[in-house]
């Protein structure tokens, strides 16, 4: 178990021999907002760096903190960006909508951070009739790495990384209702416990299909973040608990480590907040495997 400063320090050595583009799907905040900014810090802004969100002006003000894209001349004619796409990601008519202009303005992806979703105390049904919080911490996340795909594969094909990473849950092996995989006999906990269990099945199903690019399944750890204060019940525990809590910075720099690593380059995995590997328990089985990606399937809309 590296400690955080071995991390920290691993991060600021680390160098690119390229230049990547990274995407943070609910980089305008929290854990997504703390990773851009680091990364683009030990760039030097020398990063395609992406920001999807619905937060312009917060997007605005994050952007505008990185350090200046290099010139052409500084990149042999390569343009470098920081953008932002605003996207409602909840509807997965959006996200849609965002992987296509993706598309449009880039040819590869090195890095590709979901990090959406918050601790929902109801259910909150979205206009495509599903639960937001799944949608949120599961489908939507599901739908981009899914989608993008063929761009993180374009990046391993000219000998670059190509890495998708969920931050959630990650090998929690809590027992799948099978019989209720859309949560509506709805609770906090549930709801947490069921897309924590959907993002397991999906890293399992697209490391398999895609040995060749990492999907990475990630413990945040206990983090203070804004989507813990969307509640004041949550909010108040949450405030509480501060003295115990990591800061966005800390959590964010064991993530970008697990991007960076070398021991976390294909396949798929499962980290806790320090980075180190765990294994799906066996509530994750052959008939859960199935049955939870045909769910993701529908509901994300995957094509």
């Amino acid at each position: 178990m590296p400690s955080l400063s071995t991390i920290k320090a691993f991060n600021e050595a680390f160098t690119f021999s390229y230049i990547p583009t990274a995407i943070f799907v609910g980089g305008t905040s929290g854990v997504g907002q703390a990773m851009a900014e680091l990364l683009a810090t030990y760039t030097n802004g020398r990063a395609n760096i992406i920001i999807i969100g619905r937060n312009r002006a917060a997007a605005d003000r994050i952007i505008a903190s990185f350090p200046q894209p290099p010139s052409l001349e500084e990149t042999n004619g390569v343009v470098v960006k920081h953008e932002f796409i605003q996207c409602d990601v909840s509807l997965m008519s959006n996200v849609r909508t965002a992987v296509e202009e993706i598309k449009k303005r880039h040819n590869k992806i090195n890095m590709l951070v979901c990090s959406t979703g918050y601790l929902a105390t109801s259910q909150v049904l979205t206009s495509e009739g599903v639960d937001e919080s799944l949608a949120l911490r599961s489908y939507a996340r599901a739908k981009f790495i899914y989608e993008l795909q063929p761009l993180l594969s374009n990046a391993r094909a000219l000998g670059e990384d190509a890495r998708a990473m969920m931050i959630l849950d990650a090998a929690a092996n809590n027992k799948v209702n099978l019989e209720d995989l859309d949560v509506n006999n709805f609770s906090m906990l549930g709801a947490n416990a069921a897309t924590a269990s959907y993002n397991d099945v999906f890293v399992k199903v697209m490391g398999e299909r895609n040995p060749d690019i990492a999907f990475i399944h990630i413990f945040p750890g206990g983090t203070d973040t804004p989507g813990l204060h969307r509640s004041w019940l949550i909010g108040l525990v949450a405030t509480l608990a501060k003295p115990l809590l990591r800061s966005p910075q800390d959590s964010a720099s064991s993530m970008l480590y697990s991007l960076l690593h070398p021991d976390y380059s294909r396949g798929g995995f499962w980290l806790t907040k320090n980075a180190d590997k765990l294994t799906l328990g066996n509530n994750i089985n052959d008939e859960v495997t199935k049955k939870v990606w045909e769910h993701i399937v529908s509901r994300a809309q995957l094509q």
